[in-house]
């Protein structure tokens, strides 16, 4: 009797349009997502999608036992990427669609593509700069036409930075001229068995994406069809290691991933707000300047063989080889998840109220972000969150849609505030404020 209710009350709420769809849900970073969604959703109805239904089934067991709630009655959609129909069909049926199903430059666009069409809002957590810049390019138009966000880069990549930056921005008292975001991650192993911090799915996402850079250079000048202004005084970076004295380690510059995103939220600011965009670097940094060189040399060698079809195939294969253990296809273990910390601050400058902005920049401020379990636990809390903002603050977002960046889309929302509140969410901290 208890299963016959439990399935009619699933029939009832397929019936109507769900609120929020997890598409994906079987994956390494889904489940983690479906575990997380009965806490940020409440009061919201929502369901998960993907490609087998049994598996779908004991993700929701799984979560359930984990967080100690019965999920048997959450709504379940079968949805593959190799089926358009069961895509369409999906879209359809939900208000946003929470997208974890990548690598995105491979299996995205038909999603997106749906869910335009359907006239549901898209996120994903992707980090591809050629996916996001791709569906910018082919996209945005019609998602304004249909007054339907698409937002990409909603997890690790790139809501700390993109949020980070809207912190910073609000905490400083006149104009900012340029914000440089610092990166620490601190590892801290509770299980010595394994080194990885990512699952091997974020490794080949990454291959790809450095394997098709002049791609990414092409979908660049597509969209930069704006020529964004000349700004003074320039914001210059060191290319090499270097010691940043107030945080006492090692960093060097990383153009890809977290910037582009910012510097597309600065760029829709000013097309679409006439706002003076904000000069934006980042930085990675370690404890020792050996670790710092050496990873910075990594990065560089796996860059060019991801070049060579036959290296990049064995890169993709070999994610623990290359990567010293910090990626596999296991993914971290729970316990090292948990351990993890990351630690982004920020050094904006600019001008004080009142100041010319023929002068030199006098003022600086000093902001902080962090959080645990980063790349799974707060990615996850991340992009629930972010739909939830979606469906109760649209009046808060930019009013005629399209494929957008996150900074865009949320600046003006309580999102920074909600991951503030949330468990495995975002800490958010003013340092110090000075006048030079």
């Amino acid at each position: 009797m208890q299963t016959l209710r439990r399935t009619k009350l699933k029939v009832l709420k397929m019936s109507a349009k769900l609120d929020v769809v997890i598409f994906g849900a079987t994956g390494f970073t889904g489940q983690i997502v479906v575990e997380k969604a009965p806490e940020i959703l409440q009061g919201l109805s929502w369901g998960i999608a993907g490609r087998n239904k049994n598996k779908l089934e004991s993700v929701l067991k799984t979560a359930g036992q984990a967080i100690g709630k019965d999920l048997s009655a959450i709504p379940i959609i079968l949805a593959d990427v190799d089926d358009r129909l069961s895509i369409e069909q999906m879209a359809r049926k939900c208000k946003v669609l929470i997208n974890c199903c990548g690598p995105y430059r491979f299996y995205g666009e038909v999603v997106v593509k749906a869910c335009i069409e359907a006239g549901s809002h898209h996120l994903d957590i992707s980090g591809e700069p050629q996916y996001i810049d791709g569906m910018q390019v082919k996209y945005h138009k019609l998602a304004q036409e249909q007054q339907i966000y698409v937002i990409s880069s909603c997890g690790f990549d790139s809501i700390p930075a993109e949020m980070g930056v809207v912190h910073a921005e609000r905490n400083f008292p006149g104009t900012v001229n340029s914000c440089e975001m610092f990166w620490e991650n601190i590892l801290d192993y509770q299980d010595k068995s394994s080194k990885a911090v990512l699952h091997a799915g974020t490794w080949e996402s990454a291959i790809h994406a450095m394997a098709n850079f002049s791609e990414s250079q092409r979908l660049q000048r597509a969209l930069g069809d704006t020529k964004l202004p000349d700004l003074q005084p320039k914001l210059k970076f060191w290319r090499f290691a270097k010691k940043v004295q107030f945080l006492d380690r090692y960093f060097f510059a990383i153009h890809s991933g977290d910037r582009d995103v910012v510097m597309n939220t600065q760029r829709l600011r000013y097309i679409n707000d006439q706002k003076r965009p904000i000069q934006f670097e980042n930085y990675i940094g370690f404890n020792s300047l050996w670790t710092t060189i050496s990873t910075q040399m990594i990065l560089m060698f796996t860059i060019i063989m991801a070049q060579i079809p036959g290296l990049r195939g064995l890169l993709i294969k070999n994610p623990k080889f290359f990567t010293r253990g910090l990626m596999s296809h296991e993914g971290p273990v729970a316990a090292n998840r948990k351990a993890q910390k990351l630690q982004m601050t920020f050094r904006t400058k600019g001008w004080v109220v009142g100041q010319p902005l023929s002068e030199e920049p006098k003022q600086e401020l000093m902001t902080r972000i962090s959080a645990t379990d980063p790349f799974y636990g707060m990615t996850s809390v991340a992009i629930l969150a972010a739909a939830k903002i979606i469906l109760k603050e649209r009046d808060k977002m930019p009013d005629n849609g399209g494929v957008i960046s996150p900074g865009y889309a949320f600046a003006n929302t309580s999102l920074i505030e909600e991951l503030s509140q949330l468990k495995d969410g975002i800490k958010f901290e003013v340092l110090k404020l000075e006048e030079h």
